[in-house]
C-alpha cells in the first residue's frame, strides 16, 4: 500500500511559488542567487554562506552556494524556483551548488540542478528541470550520486534490516525512476517502494532493487515527517 508523506505541496502549488520569486530572465541565474524559499520549518535550521550563519524560518530565501542544516528532531522542506522540493530530516546537512532554470536557459537545454547531501535523511521531489531534461538534476550523497528522471524518492540512513546499534544507506523510489551509481556499480529503482541499500563506507555495489519491507518504508517517512 503507498504511504502518502503529509504536508507535501501539490504541484501546482510548488508552481505557484515558483512564480513569485522575482528572477532575471536574460541570465542564467536567479536575482541575487535567490533559488528557493523556506515553506515549511519544525524545529531549527540555519543557512550558511560564507562565514554569515543565518535562522531559517518559513519564507526565509535560500541561495546557491549556501549549506543548509536542520537541528536536532526538526524538520525542513524547501521550494525551489522550477517547483522541486526538497524535505530535510533531523541534524541533516545540504550544500546548494547550483540551480540554472528560466526561459533562455530552457530554450537552450542549459538547464541544471545539484546538490551535495552531507548527513541525514531526505526527500527529492523533481521540478520542471528535471522534468524538461532527464539529466539536469544530479544529487550526491555520502555513498553514490543519484541520477533522476523525474521522480519522488528517500534517501539516508536507515536502521531497518540491520543488528542493534548498526545502520547502512538507503535509497527508496517513491514515483518514477533513479540510477544510484557507485565506483563498483548502478542499480535502477523504477517501481514504488522500490529500494536499495550501501554500507556507510560508500565502498561497495548497491544491494540488487528489492520492494523494501514495511519497517524499512515506515523508518523512511517518519525520519522526514513533520509533527
Amino acid at each position: 500500500m503507498r504511504m502518502m508523506m503529509p504536508g507535501l505541496i501539490s504541484p501546482l502549488t510548488a508552481m505557484t511559488l515558483a512564480l513569485l520569486i522575482v528572477w532575471d530572465a536574460g541570465t542564467a541565474k536567479a536575482v541575487t542567487d535567490e533559488i528557493g524559499k523556506v515553506t515549511r520549518l519544525q524545529g531549527t535550521a540555519t543557512q550558511l554562506q560564507g562565514d554569515d550563519p543565518r535562522s531559517l524560518q518559513a519564507g526565509s530565501v535560500i541561495r546557491a552556494g549556501a549549506v543548509v542544516e536542520t537541528g536536532a528532531e526538526s524538520r525542513l522542506q524547501i521550494i525551489f524556483i522550477d517547483g522541486s522540493q526538497m524535505t530535510l530530516g533531523e541534524e541533516a546537512r545540504l550544500v546548494m551548488d547550483e540551480l540554472v532554470y528560466n526561459v533562455e536557459a530552457s530554450n537552450t537545454g542549459a538547464i541544471s540542478q545539484s546538490f551535495e547531501i552531507f548527513a541525514g535523511t531526505f526527500r527529492f521531489v523533481t521540478g520542471a528541470v528535471g522534468r524538461e531534461k532527464q539529466d539536469a538534476v544530479q544529487i550526491s550523497t555520502p555513498v553514490a550520486t543519484i541520477g533522476i528522471r523525474g521522480t519522488d524518492f528517500f534517501g539516508g540512513p536507515l536502521a531497518a534490516g540491520m543488528p542493534p546499534g548498526q545502520i547502512h544507506y538507503g535509497f527508496m523510489s517513491i514515483s518514477g525512476v533513479i540510477d544510484v551509481t557507485t565506483l563498483q556499480g548502478t542499480v535502477t529503482l523504477d517501481e514504488e517502494n522500490e529500494g536499495t541499500f550501501l554500507p556507510m563506507s560508500g565502498n561497495a555495489a548497491p544491494t540488487p532493487a528489492n520492494i523494501w519491507d514495511q519497517e524499512a518504508i515506515e523508518e523512511a517517512y517518519a525520519s522526514i515527517a513533520f509533527r
